[in-house]
C-alpha cells in the first residue's frame, strides 16, 4: 500500500486502537504504550501489503497479536531495549551508565549522530530525557504513532550502525577545493556563490551530491563527518537554491561545477579557442577596425586621441554583443531567485593540482576574465557603463569591485559637479585607486556621447558596429560543436542541458575574446598602453556629456 493511503487509514484508526488498548489494560499509561505499539505494527504492515480486502478485520487481528505479545512481555518483566550486537541496550539508568563507561557507548553516540534529525530528537528525548511517547509527540508536534514508528526505525538503524565498520569516503580522505566560484546573473545582498561556499566543508558537501543525489547521512558518510555538521550547511544551501531536495530525502547540487581537467584536456581547449580566435582576427576584426577608422568619432572621448585605446575597448565589446546568435541558449531556466535578492546561475571550478598546471602548454592567467559587467547610475545621472576585466588592465576585484558609484564620481568630476575639496576627497581617492582618473587628472577611459533621443546601444557607434554574417554564423556553430563535445563528459546528467547552453555563442565568450586580444598583440594591431593608461582598458562609459 502506498504511504498516502496508509497514512489516511492509520489516522482513521488511531482513536479506535486507543479504545481497544484501554479496554484491554484498564490503565491509561499502559493503554498509551499498547496503542503506540499497535499503531506502529498496523502502519508497518499496511505499508508492506499491496491491498487489504477487509480493513476492520485485518486491523483487529494485528491489534490482538500485539496485545498478546504485550501481555507476554509484562509477564516476563520485559524492558524496552535496543538489541545491539547481541546485548540488550536497556533504557534503565544503570545500563546507560555501563555504556557511558565502555566503548559501546561511544559507538552508540556516533550512530545517534547518523540518525535523521527527527529520529535523533526522538531517541534523545526517549532514552536520555526519559519522556514517554505521548510527551515526545506533544514536544515535537507529532502523532504518537509517528513517534513509535521513528523509534522502531531508529532502533534498526542503531543496531545496524553499531555493528558496521564505517569507512571514510573518498572526500573524507582527499577533500576537494574550489579555486573559483562565481555567478551568471545578478548577485544578492549576501554576495554570490563564493560567499555561501566559502568553507571547505560546504564545498565538499556540495560536491558530494553533484554526480549522484545523496541523503544527509550518505553525504556525511562520504565526508567522514557527523551528520550534525552536514545538516545546517545543507539547510542553508537548500534555502538559497544551491541544492534541490528530491524524492526519498535525496539532495542534488544545483551548481555548475567544472571538474579538474587533465593537462591534455586543458591544452585541447586552448588549442580550439586559439584556432577560432585567429579566424576572427582574419574574418571579423579588420572589418571592425575599418569601421572605427572611417566613422566620425567626434561623439567619443578618447584619452590622448589614442586610436589604440579605442580598439582595446570596442573590439571586446563588439565581440560580446554583436557576435551573438538570435537563438535563446536556454540557460535562463537554471537561474535561481534567491532569498537575498540574487538571481543567477551558480558555478564553481574544482582546484587542479599543481602538477597538472605545470604540464599545461599555456599560461592560464592570460585568459582569465570577468564580464560583461554593466551598471547604471546610482544617482539617476544620464550615464551607464560596460566593462570586461582581463589580464591586461591593472584593475583588481572583478565584479565585486565594479561599482556604479565610481562612474557617478567620474561623471560628477568632468561635468564640474565636484572639485578637490575635503568633502570630496574620498571620491577622488577612489577614482585614482581605480585608475579612472590618471595621475594628470585626465579621464582614463573611452566615453561615448549620446543625446536625449539615444541611449547606450542606440548610439551611432553601437548601432553600426559590424555584426554576424552567414560565414561567421557557420564558423560559430562549428566552434560551439567542438566545445560541447569536449566539455559534455565533465558534467552529470542534470547539467547536460546547461552545458549545451553554455557551449552556445562561443565566438562571443571570454575565452575567445581574451585570445583575440592576445593574437592582436602578437600581430601588432594592438599595442600595450602605458602604465598610466592601462586601468581604462576594455571599458566604455555612456553619458550625455564628454570630458573636456
Amino acid at each position: 500500500m502506498d504511504k498516502l493511503a496508509a497514512d489516511k487509514l492509520i489516522t482513521e484508526y488511531t482513536k479506535k486502537l486507543f479504545g481497544f488498548a484501554l479496554s484491554k489494560t484498564g490503565n491509561i499509561d499502559e493503554a498509551e504504550e499498547l496503542a503506540a505499539q499497535t499503531t506502529l505494527e498496523v502502519y508497518s504492515s499496511l505499508l508492506r501489503r499491496n491491498a487489504v480486502a477487509n480493513v476492520d478485520g485485518y486491523v483487529y487481528r494485528v491489534a490482538r497479536n500485539v496485545y498478546a505479545r504485550f501481555i507476554d512481555g509484562k509477564r516476563r518483566g520485559a524492558h524496552l531495549s535496543l538489541d545491539v550486537d547481541g546485548m540488550n541496550v536497556r533504557s534503565d539508568e544503570d545500563f546507560l551508565q555501563e555504556l557511558i563507561n565502555g566503548e559501546t557507548y561511544s559507538l552508540l553516540r556516533r550512530e545517534i549522530a547518523y540518525l535523521s534529525k527527527t529520529q535523533r530528537e526522538i531517541v534523545v528525548a526517549h532514552y536520555y530525557d526519559r519522556l514517554n511517547q505521548n510527551e515526545i509527540a506533544r514536544r515535537l508536534n507529532l502523532s504518537v504513532g509517528t513517534v513509535k514508528w521513528h523509534l522502531h526505525e531508529a532502533r534498526n538503524s542503531l543496531k545496524e550502525g553499531i555493528t558496521m565498520k564505517r569507512e571514510l569516503g573518498s572526500l573524507g580522505v582527499k577533500p576537494i577545493k574550489f579555486n573559483t566560484m562565481g555567478h551568471s546573473g545578478s548577485p544578492g545582498t549576501l554576495g554570490d556563490t563564493s560567499y555561501f561556499l566559502a568553507k571547505r566543508l560546504t564545498q565538499n558537501i556540495a560536491y558530494a551530491a553533484y554526480w549522484e543525489p545523496k541523503t544527509v547521512r550518505e553525504i556525511a558518510e562520504e565526508l567522514g563527518v557527523s551528520p550534525l555538521f552536514v545538516e545546517d550547511e545543507v539547510a542553508t544551501l537548500e534555502e538559497y537554491g544551491f541544492m534541490d531536495r528530491l524524492a526519498g530525502d535525496k539532495l542534488r547540487t544545483n551548481i555548475y561545477i567544472t571538474e579538474s581537467p587533465s593537462a591534455a584536456f586543458g591544452d585541447r581547449t586552448h588549442e580550439i579557442y586559439t584556432k577560432y580566435a585567429k579566424i576572427l582576427c582574419e574574418k571579423y576584426v579588420p572589418t571592425l577596425v575599418d569601421y572605427l577608422k572611417n566613422r566620425d568619432n567626434s561623439d567619443l572621448y578618447i584619452p590622448d586621441d589614442d586610436f589604440n585605446l579605442l580598439l582595446w575597448s570596442v573590439i571586446p565589446y563588439a565581440m560580446g554583443y554583436k557576435l551573438l546568435t538570435d537563438s535563446n541558449d536556454g540557460s535562463d531556466k537554471y537561474r535561481v531567485k534567491r532569498p537575498d535578492g540574487g538571481d543567477y546561475i551558480a558555478f564553481a571550478y574544482v582546484e587542479t593540482d599543481g602538477e597538472t598546471w605545470g604540464r599545461l602548454s599555456y599560461n592560464t592567467a592570460l585568459y582569465a576574465a570577468c564580464g560583461n559587467m554593466t551598471s547604471g547610475s546610482a544617482k539617476d545621472y544620464p550615464q551607464a557603463s560596460w566593462q570586461l576585466d582581463t589580464y591586461y588592465d591593472g584593475r583588481t576585484g572583478n565584479w565585486v569591485n565594479h561599482k556604479a558609484e565610481d562612474f557617478d564620481y567620474l561623471y560628477e568630476f568632468f561635468t564640474g559637479r565636484i572639485d578637490k575639496t575635503d568633502t570630496n576627497i574620498d571620491k577622488f581617492r577612489r577614482l585614482y585607486e581605480k585608475g579612472y582618473l590618471a595621475s594628470d587628472d585626465t579621464v582614463n577611459l573611452i566615453v561615448v556621447g549620446f543625446n536625449e533621443k539615444t541611449w547606450k546601444q542606440d548610439t551611432d557607434l553601437i548601432m553600426n558596429l559590424p555584426g554576424m554574417t552567414d560565414e561567421l554564423r557557420a564558423i560559430g556553430a562549428e566552434l560551439d560543436r567542438e566545445i560541447y563535445e569536449l566539455d559534455a563528459p565533465l558534467f552529470p546528467a542534470h547539467m547536460q542541458e546547461l552545458c549545451r547552453a553554455w557551449s552556445t555563442d562561443c565566438l562571443s565568450n571570454n575565452a575567445t575574446r581574451t585570445r583575440v586580444l592576445e593574437q592582436l598583440l602578437i600581430s601588432g594591431v594592438l599595442t600595450l598602453p602605458s602604465e598610466n593608461r592601462k586601468n581604462g582598458l576594455c571599458t566604455l562609459m555612456f553619458c550625455d556629456q564628454l570630458p573636456k
